[in-house]
């Protein structure tokens, strides 16, 4: 987990030297993390639309109003992801102006290594948003995603330092005039990647079974069970999405270096 924190860290200082560069991109991260709050609020929405938690019966109407708000939060955050995704590209074209040619090898990197590591960071963020909602909906569930989680983390780092040497190996093998094939690079990557994929999901498959567990003891009520499942779903795939996007930042971050 410290490696993870020291890499993006070192990647953010790079990256964005100005303060005011700083403060936007942690601007776009938390607005990332905003969206996933709001994805939870959609999920909660729908259980209560499917399974009301009073005895009382609703009126047609009050169904209606539900869906409604329902249907319109969640169009209101594709569109919100879109925009989030745009403004990214305008706040790297203003830090990455510097008068160089768009097209040099350099620049590309750069420009690689900044879309990875503001989606890294925008990923962490959100995990870490749905966790602390995780421990108001259900705290021993709570703890448990903690654990999980700072496992995963772990597990990431020391993946993150083995590939950092893989590609600084093919990086030295370029300048010494016997380069990897790309089938070789490919597979370094790729094969790394699908096994920290792999880790998280046994990760998820243990939160599945404690969620099981709270449920099945009525620790926790169907609705929101209904809503923790939805949440794991989401975190199992920013769990896959966040690692093919550290193979890909080490090697922007290698090969740009």
């Amino acid at each position: 987990m410290l490696t993870l924190i020291r890499v993006l860290r070192l990647a953010i200082l790079d990256l964005f030297p100005m303060r005011r560069e700083k403060w936007i991109v942690s601007g776009l991260v938390f607005f990332g993390a905003a969206i996933s709050a709001a994805e939870l609020f959609t999920a909660m929405l729908f259980s209560a639309i499917i399974l009301p938690s009073d005895k009382t019966p609703r009126t047609t109407t009050e169904i209606m109003v539900q869906a409604t708000l329902f249907l319109v939060v969640f169009g209101g955050l594709r569109a919100a992801g879109y925009a989030h995704s745009l403004y990214r590209l305008t706040i790297f074209e203003k830090a990455f102006d510097k008068g160089e040619e768009p097209s040099t090898p350099g620049e590309s990197w750069r420009w690689a290594t900044a879309m990875e590591l503001t989606s890294l960071l925008t990923i962490a963020a959100r995990i870490t948003v749905i966790s602390a909602i995780f421990f108001i909906i259900s705290p021993e569930f709570g703890v448990a995603n903690l654990i999980v989680a700072l496992i995963i983390a772990e597990i990431f780092g020391v993946s993150v330092r083995r590939q950092f040497l893989t590609q600084q190996g093919f990086r030295d093998r370029e300048k010494a005039k016997s380069p990897a094939t790309s089938a070789e690079k490919v597979r370094a990557r790729i094969q790394a990647s699908e096994v920290l994929s792999l880790l998280a999901s046994v990760g998820v498959m243990v939160l599945m079974g404690v969620l099981i567990f709270l449920a099945v003891s009525e620790r926790i009520d169907p609705g929101d069970a209904l809503v923790l499942f939805l949440a794991i779903r989401m975190i199992a795939q920013m769990y896959s999405t966040m690692s093919s996007g550290l193979m890909r930042f080490t090697r922007a971050r290698v090969s740009g270096g």
